[in-house]
């Protein structure tokens, strides 16, 4: 009994050891592993979070990550919001004004002149906030294309999130620009909207809107006289052909609003160059 008794308390005796053993051995390893990625980092000395690349090509390389990108599409996205919101806000201000001002009873306006005074100072202050606003929000609009220009990921520029919010921005950034008559700057966001897809190469107001840029370059540069007569022809080239796909898109090749704004393309172009032939 007492030899039976004494090897039992043996094999206990032995198991608790082990398991004493083996959970000594868990809780060393993770120091071991601790201890060892010191050393490492100690006897390498390198200090890789404060190292910056000096050769270009090895910058550009964290470029390529989707982290990178996704970041800045956030910040384009930050950007954009950011131009929105001043614009609504110049809309919310101006329709206050509009509003206070029909309110008012103007009982000490006695002559004609007085009312139409009035109305013109309206004028112009509108136009002085919605100049401030836009021209506030162009800056943000630049910098999120700026953002997405960056952006080298495919498969964030691929992505219809991405695709979406691209197509607003140059819409916000063509309208606002084209409001303020910045309208050269306008010309290559425009040309690069309408490669987006389908649903922008069939934009009407794409080619509304690049056929006036153009037109508007192609009068200066006549009134003024600068640039060379092919630079000239050129604007007035690319305004005509905008301007009879914005009437294609809208009306249809065999509508007679494209007939007709197909003569006056041909009487146009007819025109100019009996204007060079006799130079």
């Amino acid at each position: 009994m007492k030899s039976t008794r004494f090897l039992l308390y043996a094999i206990v005796t032995m198991l608790a050891i082990s398991l004493y053993l083996v959970a000594n051995a868990q809780q060393q390893a993770p120091k071991e592993e601790q201890q060892k990625e010191a050393i490492k980092e100690e006897v390498t000395g390198w200090r890789i979070k404060d190292f910056k690349p000096y050769v270009k090509a090895i910058q550009e390389l964290e470029k390529l990550s989707k982290e990178y990108s996704d970041n800045l599409l956030k910040m384009a996205i930050d950007e954009y919001s950011t131009g929105i919101d001043i614009l609504e806000d110049m809309e919310n201000d101006v329709n206050k004004l509009i509003e206070t001002n029909q309110k008012n009873k103007n009982l000490e306006e006695q002559w004609y002149w007085q009312e139409i005074d009035r109305r013109e100072q309206e004028k112009r202050q509108i136009a002085m906030m919605k100049f401030e606003a836009k021209t506030k929000a162009v800056t943000y609009f630049t910098r999120a294309i700026n953002h997405l220009d960056e952006i080298t990921f495919e498969e964030v520029r691929k992505d219809p999130k991405f695709v979406n919010f691209q197509i607003r921005l140059y819409q916000a950034f063509v309208s606002s620009q084209y409001d303020l008559y910045n309208l050269k700057p306008c010309i290559p966001i425009l040309e690069r909207y309408v490669e987006i897809n389908d649903q922008t190469k069939n934009d009407v107001w794409a080619y509304k809107y690049l056929s006036s840029c153009y037109g508007y370059i192609e009068s200066v540069l006549l009134k003024y006289k600068q640039g060379t007569e092919q630079e000239q022809l050129q604007y007035k080239q690319k305004k005509n052909m905008y301007m009879l796909r914005a009437a294609e898109l809208q009306y249809g090749i065999d509508s007679p609003q494209y007939k007709h704004l197909r003569e006056i393309v041909s009487k146009d172009e007819k025109k100019s160059e009996k204007i060079n032939e006799f130079k």
